[in-house]
């Protein structure tokens, strides 16, 4: 649901917002609508407490919008075979922290179930948060291990941190 702003930008609006238009179309939509303009079943009106519960957290940070841009990865973070790029669709490290700081808390868990070299559990590992991933090609999971281990103990070494 896209909260009504003016621009190109949305967040997932607040449970007392939705229930303020939901309000709002049941007393000026059509008069003879045969469903709730807002219902998680179509159905039922509109819960703002269930609404809460399937929110997924967002921290706000000021001036930082859900609309990230990052360039392609390259140099010493990309991760090569011998032929090149390994794998063709490697997540910045960056975004991967933007969508880990703004989703989770410290302690959280975070699932990646198709890992890849596993950008989003190393950016999870160095933002205090459980990281789990899968992934079936071997070259991959193979390389997503070495980048774990080898990274984020450098990672570690370099702000003092011992490994769990």
């Amino acid at each position: 649901m896209r909260f009504a702003i003016e621009c190109h930008l949305w967040y997932f609006p607040p449970p007392d917002a939705v229930q303020r238009m939901a309000s709002y179309c049941a007393e000026n939509g059509e008069p003879d609508q045969s469903w709730p303009y807002f219902s998680l079943d179509g159905v039922t009106p509109f819960d703002a407490v269930k609404w809460e519960r399937m929110r997924s957290k967002w921290t706000h940070v000021h001036g930082l919008t859900n609309v990230w841009q990052e360039p392609p990865v390259h140099g010493v973070e990309r991760v090569k075979n011998g032929e090149g790029y390994l794998h063709a669709n490697q997540k910045p490290l960056r975004l991967m922290e933007l969508q880990v700081l703004a989703t989770t808390d410290a302690g959280d868990v975070v699932w990646e179930p198709f890992g890849g070299l596993c950008s989003a559990s190393y950016a999870a590992a160095k933002l205090g948060r459980r990281g789990f991933a899968a992934e079936l090609y071997e070259a991959y999971y193979e390389a997503a291990v070495r980048r774990l281990r080898d990274g984020l103990a450098a990672w570690r070494q370099g702000k003092g941190i011992k490994a769990a």
